[in-house]
């Protein structure tokens, strides 16, 4: 959960680092954080599971090995375009014969738990999504963006001893209700229904404030983060 403590772009800063150490942990943090929508873009290239895996792996290992992180920054505009646009380079300068030799680099690979949750998630996208490269991309980014979120949220309330009360409430920032008529739960925490639901209003509240800060992550300079989280939720409509 380290990477949820890092901004994304002094992340990528770090991973241009001439420190070599420094670099290595970087490209892991970022691998970690940002394969998903690379491997659905690869996989809605009609890639397959293995291929698409592999040339998700490469593409962080060659980012690494050129240096390119050293000319991305946040004076450039957003990291996800920045990405975007590397791993669609990439896919065009595949070769089937490299492809093996490439296969993380000899780093760290893909978990396969990880991996095999991807693909899940991948296969249960419509086709609209499935079949377009851009809009899987931007949709799984966008997931990525909320479940990092959402994840910083909870670790937060559990810091400050709310992690029962965050479990309860959970669902409501999900789009559902809670486990159980609100009545009945606020009677289990000895509280009022009026007073669990302002609890969970601000809850919700946090949860904006997470989501703006994560997606203000990855922006260019003077970019608002209003607009790319109202566009990235936008990419989540089927």
């Amino acid at each position: 959960m380290s990477a949820f403590h890092t901004t994304r772009w002094s992340l990528v800063l770090r991973a241009g680092s001439d420190d070599a150490p420094t670099r290595e942990r970087a490209l892991e943090e970022l691998c970690l954080t940002y394969w998903p929508p690379v491997y659905a873009l690869y996989r809605s290239q009609a890639l397959s599971v293995d291929d698409a895996a592999d040339l998700t792996q490469s593409l962080f290992a060659d980012l690494l090995d050129r240096r390119d992180f050293d000319r991305a920054n946040p004076e450039r505009g957003r990291f996800r375009g920045w990405l975007a646009t590397c791993a669609r380079h990439h896919l065009q300068n595949h070769r089937a014969r490299d492809r093996a030799e490439k296969r993380g680099g000899g780093r760290r690979p893909i978990p396969l738990d990880a991996l095999a949750a991807e693909e899940r998630r991948y296969s249960a996208e419509p086709a609209s999504v499935r079949d377009d490269p851009a809009r899987a991309f931007e949709r799984r980014w966008a997931q990525g963006v909320i479940e990092t979120a959402l994840a910083r949220l909870e670790e937060s309330e559990r810091s400050q001893g709310r992690g029962e009360l965050f479990e309860l409430l959970r669902p409501t920032l999900e789009g559902g209700g809670p486990p159980r008529p609100w009545a009945t739960l606020a009677a289990e925490l000895g509280g009022t229904e009026g007073a669990l639901k302002v609890r969970a209003h601000r809850l919700r509240g946090r949860f904006r404030e997470f989501l703006i800060a994560e997606a203000r992550d990855t922006l260019g300079a003077g970019e608002g983060a209003e607009a790319e989280l109202r566009q990235l939720l936008g990419a989540l409509e089927t």
